[in-house]
């Protein structure tokens, strides 16, 4: 397996001597799952970034899930600058910076490698940052939550886009709603606190999710079937207070950017590893796993093809452009 190489500028900045000693810093992360290193990326990304930063010095606290609010208390505070790290619901992104919705148009990346290394080497994050900088919060990373997201339902095993149409999934967001219909398949916005609820009463038959996701948070008893269909990165925001950023040194942000992208790199070589490993658990589970031939893969990717048309508020330029410069990045 390829290890996910670090950019050029955080090697820079390992021997840059911006990382010497400084005033110890502290840093607060609000945590969006339990602490397990096996089976919760975005909490393996803040244990090593945090144990990074306490070598160097910095004093580290974890606040466990949902213990200081939801995901919109912990955007509030964020904002307010009382929060400094909140691990966050990519749809943040998409509320704020509009155009970051086209990150999560269906088959915009190819690999979980290639989402790595555009979002740490095209400096995209750089305009991102500058526009949040007015709501009062930048983007540490886009940290996985596991491998590509495939289809979870309870009715019946899924081969192609033929065998959607008597389903109806949980969406994240509208722009999932659009993307069911595409596929043939009805939809309805559920919050994913209530999933359990949704999928134990029939109001939603599944929903898409990376493969190590009910196995994480005790879903596994409400689905039969998984079908890699490897349709949307995997993304979790790491959401930093501007508050706090700016009052740390420069010394300290490097510091912090150094730390961040090495927890980053190592995850991603996780979630890539992991991912045979959640595939046999998901059968060990009761859950049947199946890997659709190309052809089969092909019928969602031209399904969902006229997506980008749909995206409101940014121009087909501009979604043009942003889709040819992720595909531009290595995909292994």
């Amino acid at each position: 397996m390829k290890k996910f190489i670090l950019p050029t500028i955080a090697a820079m900045v390992l021997t840059s001597g911006l990382v010497g000693a400084v005033h110890a810093q502290s840093i607060g992360v609000a945590l969006d799952a339990t602490p397990d290193r096996d089976k919760q990326a975005t909490y393996r990304y803040v244990d090593n970034m945090l144990g990074q930063l306490k070598e160097m010095g910095w004093k580290t606290e974890e606040f466990p899930r949902d213990s200081i609010g939801g995901e919109d208390e912990r955007l509030d505070q964020i904002r307010a600058g009382i929060l400094d790290v909140s691990m966050s619901n990519y749809a943040v992104a998409n509320q704020f910076v509009p155009e970051m919705r086209v990150m999560q148009l269906p088959y915009t990346f190819a690999s979980s490698r290639q989402v790595f290394n555009f979002f740490t080497q095209s400096g995209y994050l750089d305009e991102v940052n500058e526009k949040l900088a007015a709501d009062g919060m930048r983007i540490l990373a886009i940290v996985p939550s596991g491998g590509q997201l495939g289809i979870f339902n309870n009715k019946h095993e899924v081969k192609s886009v033929a065998d959607m149409s008597d389903l109806r999934m949980r969406a994240l967001d509208p722009n999932q709603l659009k993307m069911f219909e595409m596929m043939g398949a009805s939809g309805v916005v559920i919050p994913f606190s209530e999933v359990p609820n949704a999928i134990q009463t029939g109001i939603a038959d599944g929903y898409v999710n990376a493969a190590v996701v009910p196995l994480a948070f005790g879903q596994a008893d409400l689905f039969t079937n998984f079908t890699d269909a490897k349709v949307i990165m995997s993304a979790r925001l790491a959401l930093a207070s501007t508050t706090w950023w700016d009052s740390l040194s420069a010394e300290q942000q490097a510091q912090l950017n150094e730390a961040s992208i090495k927890a980053l790199a190592e995850v991603f070589d996780f979630v890539e590893t992991a991912e045979a490993k959640h595939r046999v658990d998901l059968d060990a589970a009761g859950i049947k796993v199946y890997e659709p031939t190309p052809e089969e893969l092909a019928t969602f990717k031209d399904a969902t093809a006229d997506m980008a048309g749909l995206l409101e508020g940014i121009s087909q330029d501009r979604i043009k452009e942003l889709r040819e410069k992720a595909a531009s990045y290595p995909a292994k």
